[in-house]
């Protein structure tokens, strides 16, 4: 007994020497949790104690990112594929180019009050995990089963629908305009076949597992590339800031492009398409509900500066200032932009276009239309890996909230790394959402859910208000509004859901409801498995793990 103990004290030792030498994130109730689910229960409060004596092993995260380095995320995980996804869809729904230009501002609104409220309740709930934690503790404040109930249907929402159909979605957008662009000008006119943009998004998917479940090839070429997209957090956290810094430059290049090309056009004059900009406007006062989730899914990434605070200098005055000065500027690129596309096509022309933006280019850019759909489908394909890797984090922290099987929870031996999630949940679900290869049902599918949650998390803002008064707040959101982001998510969830009844949103509400039928059984009354115990050593074999 006493040589299994020294022995995961020696593993404990390892996996924090390892952290600290990475500046990554380390602390004792997370390694005490990922710990736990590896041994027996008997060495649990032995394991305990030694981490509660070992204040020396305990590492926090450095302040390293400055105001341009949190303008630039926030920037950075919200300008991807949307842009080029949803003009076509949001200009279906409300029928008219000035209604197109309203609702692409108002989405920007949304997301500025959302992302300051997920800003407040951060900072009063600064516990891994996000929208679990904030459930948990903040609904969990007033009703402490509920708020568990809601954290619980928050990662199974997140692990079968929002993470693999974001994915799916970003993937699908990458190999349409990837292959507009590497393939001939006849193949731009006509556009690639349903079949073969579905063959190229599922090898996409299937790239980036590899590179996320084969280690041994992956440590390599980390070795040689030195700084990977997936591993550069791993590495450093000033690599990783710099690296999201050329991201954000090349992303904010290809938009400007498309702005500068546009208002060069409209001094010349071709300004045809935005006369009588509101001719033909929808009548139906719930027609734009629709609208709303394509435009707001452009804007998605809003609520994931939470996730850096702790390394923000001066974060009362950063936190904030990055939200009210990277959000408004991609409201400003969103709009200009969608101008820009005005200035080529005209409402038919656009709503015929399967790829927007490489129809602009063919007119705008001539001989160098090739280039635009290439750089589109880099930036798609950035954050499709990066949406990867994090719903791989999800599932991890959901296994060790005890919502998912314990299996989930382990981190892969090399690197660190919670490879389990990624590739037999997150990434075979992508795989499956990618083959209808309807982007626009797909992005209905997870607003409607994802919209849930946010709503969710809101009341949990409102909650905690009352019931955590003294808590340390680095943004104080007025109740009004958090009350006015809460009307406008129930508008959101109900609203589709009675003006475009679809089986995608009664597929989506099955499976969030289906989960409680799990969560009695092996959350509640926490019975374990036989199969899930058969299962375990040879996946510890196959992705190494810990």
């Amino acid at each position: 007994m006493c040589h299994v103990f020294v022995k995961l004290n020696t593993i404990y030792t390892r996996i924090s020497s390892y952290l600290a030498s990475n500046g990554s994130v380390h602390r004792h109730g997370q390694s005490v949790a990922i710990e736990n689910r590896r041994t027996s229960t008997k060495f649990n409060s032995q394991l305990a104690l030694l981490t509660a004596e070992s204040p020396k092993d305990e590492v926090v995260l450095k302040r390293r990112l400055g105001l341009f380095s949190g303008v630039c995320i926030v920037i950075g995980t919200i300008i991807g594929s949307g842009i080029f996804i949803s003009p076509k869809s949001i200009l279906e729904e409300t029928k008219s180019v000035g209604l197109c230009l309203i609702i692409w501002t108002i989405c920007g609104l949304i997301s500025i009050l959302g992302a300051l409220c997920y800003a407040e309740i951060g900072a009063v709930i600064p516990r891994n995990g996000a929208e679990v934690a904030y459930l948990k503790e903040g609904i969990g404040s007033v009703h402490g089963r509920t708020g568990d109930i809601l954290a619980y249907l928050f990662i199974w929402t997140s692990t079968l629908i929002t993470t693999p159909s974001t994915i799916a979605v970003i993937s699908l957008t990458f190999s349409r305009y990837f292959l507009s662009g590497v393939m001939g000008d006849s193949y731009l006119d006509c556009g690639p076949s349903k079949e073969l943009v579905t063959l190229f998004a599922i090898f996409t998917i299937r790239i980036l597992l590899f590179f996320l479940s084969r280690s041994v090839y992956y440590l390599y070429l980390c070795r040689l590339f030195k700084v990977m997209l997936i591993n550069v957090n791993a590495i450093s956290v000033s690599a990783a800031n710099r690296l999201n810094i050329i991201f954000v430059i090349c992303k904010v290049l290809t938009i400007m492009t498309v702005i500068i090309v546009g208002l060069v056009r409209i001094g010349q004059g071709h300004t045809l398409n935005l006369k009588h900009s509101f001719h033909g406007t929808t009548t139906k006062p719930f027609g734009v509900a629709l609208a709303f989730y394509k435009g707001l899914f452009a804007y998605g990434g809003w609520n994931n500066l939470n996730s850096v605070t702790e390394e923000l200098k001066n974060p009362k005055r950063n936190l904030w200032l990055s939200v009210v000065l990277g959000l408004p500027s991609v409201i400003v690129l969103y709009v200009l932009t969608n101008i820009s596309y005005f200035t080529v096509m005209n409402k038919v022309e656009l709503l015929s276009s399967d790829a927007v933006a490489v129809t602009w280019a063919q007119v705008a850019l001539g001989p160098a239309v090739r280039a635009l759909p290439i750089l589109i489908s880099i930036s798609a394909l950035g954050s499709a890996s990066a949406i990867l890797f994090g719903g791989a984090r999800c599932c991890m922290v959901g296994a060790q909230y005890g919502y998912l099987p314990e299996l989930f929870a382990c981190i892969q031996s090399q690197r660190l790394t919670p490879l389990p999630g990624v590739v037999l949940l997150v990434g075979v679900l992508a795989i499956a959402y990618s083959i209808p290869s309807d982007l626009y049902a797909l992005i209905d599918f997870f607003s409607f859910s994802v919209w849930i949650f946010y709503g969710l998390t809101f009341v949990a803002t409102l909650c905690c208000k009352f019931t955590k008064k003294d808590a340390q707040r680095m943004i104080n959101v007025p109740i009004p509004l958090v009350i006015v982001i809460i009307l406008i998510s129930i508008y959101l969830i109900i609203v589709p859901v009675i003006s475009y009844p679809s089986f995608g949103f009664l597929i989506a509400a099955l499976v969030i409801l289906f989960g409680l039928v799990f969560y009695y059984p092996f959350v509640y009354r926490k019975i374990k498995l036989q199969l899930m115990s058969k299962l375990r050593r040879p996946n510890y074999v196959l992705f190494y793990l810990i």
